[in-house]
C-alpha cells in the first residue's frame, strides 16, 4: 500500500495496513535539515520547499502529508483595477525580524495593518498581527463595499502561490497527499480584527459579528475552492481560537453554525478537511460531532492543552479521524528514545481498536528537537502501528 492510498483510505474510514505517521512538519525542519542559514531563508516570501520537504519525510520515515505548498499569501490584500482599493506595503527592519505595514486606501478612508516577523531560533520565524484593519463597523463596511472579490480580482495576483500547491501535488505523486491550509469561520475574522474584540462583538453588536463571520468565511471558501482546483486533497482549517476558553454556550450560539456551513461547502469540492484545534478542547469537543468534520487534530494533552485521550476516544464520532496527542513542546525535545518508543506504543494500544487515527505531534517540531527523537517517533509508529 503506497502512502497516498494509506492516507486517503484512512480519511475514508477504510481498512489500512498501519496507522499513518504524519507529524506536523513546518518549514523550519527543511531549513534545519539542509542547514539553510537565516539570511538565505525567505519567510516573508514563503519559500518553495516541496522537494526538500519530501527528502525530509523520507529521511525520518514519515508518511508524506505535505503542507508546505499551501498558498500562504491569499489573505493579503491586493489592489483593484478600478482604483477604489489601493494597497501599499512597507517593510521596516528591526532586530531579529521585520515589520510589515499594509495600508489600504478606499475612496472613503485608509485602513492599516501591522504584522511583525520575529526570528525565535536559527531556523524559525514566527509572525503576528499587532494592529488589525477592522477597528470598528465602518472599517468593516469598507471591505464589504470595496474589497475586490477573491476569484475575480485577487486570484490572478496570487496565482503563483497556487501553482506551488500543484507542484507539491506533482512531486508527492503516489507517495502522499497535499494539504491546503486555510481558516475556520471564527478564525478567519481574526485575520482582520483583534481577538479580544471578536470575543465581545456577539454581545455588543451581534448583527455586526454575524456580518463579519459570514463575509469572511465566504471568502475562506473561495480560497479553499481554488486550492482544491490546484490539487489539494485536504483543507486544514485553523480552529484554534474558539477553544474551551470560549465556553460551550458561546460556541453553540456564535461559532458552531458557521463552522458547519463552511465545512459542508468544502465537502462539495470533493476534498477532506482537518479541523485544527491544537489547544484546549475538553469543554467543546463533543460539539465537533455536530459540525460534520472529517478529522480533528491535535488532541493536545496537558499542560499545553486539556484533552484527555480516553475521553476524546469515547466522545468523538468513530468515523472521525483523529490526529495527534504527542507533545512536541517538551516531550519530543527532552525525552529519551526509549521514552518516545514507550509513549508511542501506549498510544497505539489505545487508538488501534477504534481505528481512524493518524500518529502526529500536537504541532510542529521545535529546532531543538533531536533528530534521533524524530526517527524514534517514526520507527515506533512503524513497529506498533500495524493492524
Amino acid at each position: 500500500m503506497n502512502g497516498r492510498e494509506r492516507l486517503l483510505k484512512t480519511f475514508r474510514g477504510e481498512k489500512v495496513d498501519r496507522v499513518p505517521i504524519c507529524p506536523w512538519v513546518y518549514k523550519n525542519l527543511p531549513y534545519r535539515y539542509f542547514d539553510i542559514a537565516p539570511d538565505k531563508q525567505k519567510w516573508r516570501e514563503k519559500d518553495d520547499l516541496a522537494r526538500e520537504e519530501l527528502e525530509v519525510f523520507n529521511f525520518f520515515g514519515f508518511d508524506h502529508l505535505s503542507r508546505l505548498g499551501t498558498p500562504w499569501h491569499v489573505y493579503d490584500e491586493k489592489s483593484s483595477d478600478n482604483g477604489k482599493w489601493e494597497v501599499a506595503v512597507e517593510f521596516k527592519r528591526e532586530d531579529r525580524g521585520d515589520i510589515e505595514i499594509t495600508t489600504i486606501k478606499t475612496p472613503q478612508k485608509e485602513l492599516r495593518q501591522i504584522k511583525k516577523f520575529k526570528q525565535t531560533s536559527r531556523y524559525t520565524y514566527i509572525e503576528a498581527i499587532t494592529e488589525y484593519f477592522i477597528k470598528d463597523q465602518d472599517d468593516f463596511n469598507q471591505f464589504v463595499k470595496y474589497q475586490p472579490s477573491f476569484n475575480d480580482a485577487v486570484y490572478p495576483a496570487v496565482k503563483e502561490e497556487f501553482d506551488k500547491l500543484q507542484k507539491s501535488k506533482d512531486i508527492m505523486g503516489d507517495s502522499g497527499v497535499v494539504v491546503g491550509c486555510s481558516h475556520g469561520a471564527f478564525n478567519c475574522i481574526n485575520m482582520y480584527r483583534n481577538l479580544e474584540l471578536m470575543m465581545m462583538d456577539p454581545y455588543t453588536d451581534e448583527v455586526f459579528y454575524k456580518e463579519m463571520i459570514e463575509f469572511f468565511s465566504s471568502r475562506a471558501f473561495d480560497i479553499s475552492a481554488k486550492m482544491a482546483q490546484h490539487g489539494a486533497d485536504i483543507i486544514e482549517l485553523a480552529a484554534n481560537l474558539a477553544t474551551s476558553g470560549v465556553g460551550e454556550n458561546f460556541y453553540k450560539n456564535y461559532v458552531l453554525e458557521y463552522e458547519k456551513i463552511l465545512i459542508d461547502k468544502i465537502h462539495t469540492l470533493g476534498v477532506f478537511d482537518i479541523f485544527h484545534n491544537c489547544g484546549d478542547a475538553d469543554k467543546i469537543m463533543h460539539l465537533y460531532n455536530d459540525i460534520g468534520i472529517n478529522a480533528w487534530g491535535y488532541l493536545t494533552p496537558p499542560p499545553y492543552g486539556d484533552v484527555d485521550l480516553d475521553k476524546a476516544l469515547d466522545v468523538i464520532n468513530k468515523n472521525t479521524v483523529l490526529l495527534g496527542n504527542i507533545d512536541q513542546v517538551d516531550f519530543m525535545v527532552k525525552a529519551s528514545v526509549s521514552e518516545i518508543r514507550e509513549r508511542v506504543k501506549n498510544l497505539m494500544e489505545k487508538v488501534k481498536p477504534r481505528g481512524n487515527f493518524i500518529l502526529s505531534t500536537s504541532d510542529w517540531f521545535f529546532d531543538s528537537t533531536p533528530f534521533e527523537n524524530m526517527k524514534a517517533f517514526a520507527e515506533a509508529g512503524l513497529e506498533f502501528g500495524r493492524y
